[in-house]
């Protein structure tokens, strides 16, 4: 059966979903180090500067392991698609003892645009929480950070876990 046109359009959506991949970067506020007797976990209230969403993380199409990012940089004014751009087949095959197995996968999602504007505002706040982490080296009060990770905005934005990179500010 044919696919119409209008349903291979992208939609813009109007709000963020309640978890999306975003891109953080800002002014670390305050740093608070579990005590002794708690579970390890370091947490840190970021000061937004800028943000933008990112698309869904690439799988590899053999595992469905999430494969490591590029070095997304906040100043990209292109929209981002909450589909990944090239979905396609891929196939492989496998030969052991004489025997041959083949498969593919197929990835098909309706595209989806993300909002225009910015998921963070300028000088709103976002818990990092490392857990697991009595503490990060290197994330003190006072520094700048550009994080990654999967935010989610619930109760009060916040990431777990972020990737992040210590920069020494966000000037130019």
């Amino acid at each position: 059966m044919p696919e119409t046109l209008n349903s291979q359009l992208p939609t813009r959506l109007e709000t963020y979903p309640q978890r999306f991949r975003a891109r953080v970067a800002g002014k670390v506020e305050r740093v608070h180090i579990s005590h002794r007797e708690a579970n390890p976990r370091f947490e840190v209230i970021l000061l937004v500067e800028r943000s933008k969403p990112l698309p869904p993380s690439k799988t590899h199409p053999l595992t469905g392991m999430p494969m490591a990012e590029t070095g997304e940089d906040l100043d990209d004014t292109v929209d981002i698609c909450a589909e990944e751009e090239n979905t396609g087949r891929t196939s492989a095959v496998e030969t052991e003892a004489g025997f041959g197995t083949r498969f593919s996968v197929i990835k098909t999602a309706p595209r989806v645009l993300y909002p225009d504007f910015s998921p963070l505002a300028p000088g709103m706040r976002v818990r990092l929480i490392w857990l697991g982490q009595r503490q990060v080296p290197g994330i003190v009060a006072g520094g700048y950070l550009r994080v990654s990770g999967m935010l989610s905005t619930r109760d009060e934005p916040v990431i777990y876990n972020p990737r992040y990179e210590i920069v020494p500010s966000l000037e130019g």
